[in-house]
């Protein structure tokens, strides 16, 4: 039996049409994995497509982070890292996709999520400058948006 090697592309997806008011994404699984393959087919054509069809999964997807990690196999993830830039839209939502971090398994995904998160803890933190505003923001963001 033959072992399939995959990476893993964590993403930061960044919406471009959210107004004054901010609203979630919503994201699903399907609508990415078909803005994702639509995208490899208008770059790479049917061969792209083909080519990243067969291991493509969403393994991890968070709402309040805008944070999803996207499989692929080895060898045709070139073609996916080449046309991930290029995604303009999911569902009816406009945008953009920003590369964060590429690796060889989730676990290193993983460690790599939660290392960002713990920098912009700390960032947020330092923007503090009472106690008071420190605790605040420290149970706000370890609840919500950047907690794993």
């Amino acid at each position: 039996m033959v072992r399939f090697k995959n990476r893993y592309f964590t993403a930061e997806i960044i919406p471009l049409d959210n107004g004054p008011t901010v609203q979630p994404l919503n994201l699903k699984t399907y609508d990415i994995l078909k803005s994702v393959l639509a995208t490899t087919e208008q770059i790479h054509g049917e061969f792209g497509a083909a080519a990243i069809k067969n291991g493509l999964d969403v393994k991890y997807c968070n709402e309040s982070t805008q944070i999803a990690i996207i499989r692929c196999r080895h060898g045709p993830h070139r073609l996916l890292a080449s046309s991930l830039p290029f995604l303009s839209s999911i569902g009816k939502r406009k945008v953009q996709l920003q590369s964060m971090y590429t690796g060889a398994t989730l676990v290193k995904c993983y460690k790599f999520l939660k290392k960002f998160h713990q920098e912009k803890m700390n960032e947020a933190l330092k923007m503090c400058r009472t106690e008071e505003e420190k605790k605040k923001t420290f149970e706000i963001m370890s609840k919500t948006k950047y907690g794993l």
